[in-house]
């Protein structure tokens, strides 16, 4: 499977827990909360188990300039977790992060078409190299199905190129089975402000590997 391909720790599974973890808190929101807690909760609770669940298998969490990732031991994937729009987690879909993330994939999206971030000073050394970290966001949505009942959709995707402050085109996406949630959320999409996610650029930590894997 793809998922393996990238690394051999992910799977479908791991990330399916993720999401289930993610809409278990985003249920806990009520109408005394402020309107953005669903959205919030899902966000943090989300990265949360990822993060957990990869830590335990040997990933290592970076926190840069506010950004949160969970980076594999090879140092080749990096994963962040975005909220993504009605498109997301369709084959035939086009989808990009529902809040603006100008300040977060500033400078870096279109530096490399294949989607590898860099540090700047570092760029033209590492641009082609397989060397270079890889990041991969798992977005997620949570819809409303043909039978009127939630549908979280979920994606592993790595964009290509950043456009007014929006992921506009991905290299490669791997859509997820849509998880159809027996609870009901307060609120069954993300407010238009989306959950409160990092704003701080983005500098995925790149390190040369030496030696064979």
């Amino acid at each position: 499977m793809r998922l393996a391909q990238l690394h051999e720790t992910l799977s479908e599974e791991l990330l399916r827990e993720a999401n289930e973890h993610g809409y278990r808190a985003r249920i806990e929101a009520t109408e005394l909360h402020a309107p953005t807690a669903a959205g919030t909760f899902h966000w943090h609770a989300t990265l949360f188990q990822i993060r957990v669940a990869l830590a335990a298998l040997g990933w290592t969490k970076q926190d840069q300039r506010n950004c949160p990732f969970i980076v594999s031991p090879d140092r080749k994937v990096a994963i962040a977790v975005m909220t993504g729009d009605m498109d997301t987690g369709l084959e035939m879909g086009n989808p990009t992060n529902q809040a603006s993330k100008g300040a977060v994939l500033r400078q870096a999206v279109d530096r490399n078409r294949q989607l590898e971030m860099f540090d700047p000073a570092i760029i033209t050394d590492l641009a082609n190299s397989e060397d270079a970290t890889q990041l991969w966001i798992l977005l997620y949505h949570v819809a409303v199905g043909a039978d009127g009942k939630p549908e979280l959709r979920a994606e592993l995707s790595a964009p290509r190129r950043f456009d007014r402050k929006q992921i506009v085109e991905w290299s490669e996406r791997l859509v997820l089975e849509a998880l159809r949630p027996e609870s009901e959320p307060f609120m069954d999409q993300d407010s238009p402000t989306g959950p409160i996610e990092p704003t701080g650029p983005i500098d995925v930590p790149v390190e040369r590997r030496t030696g064979t894997q």
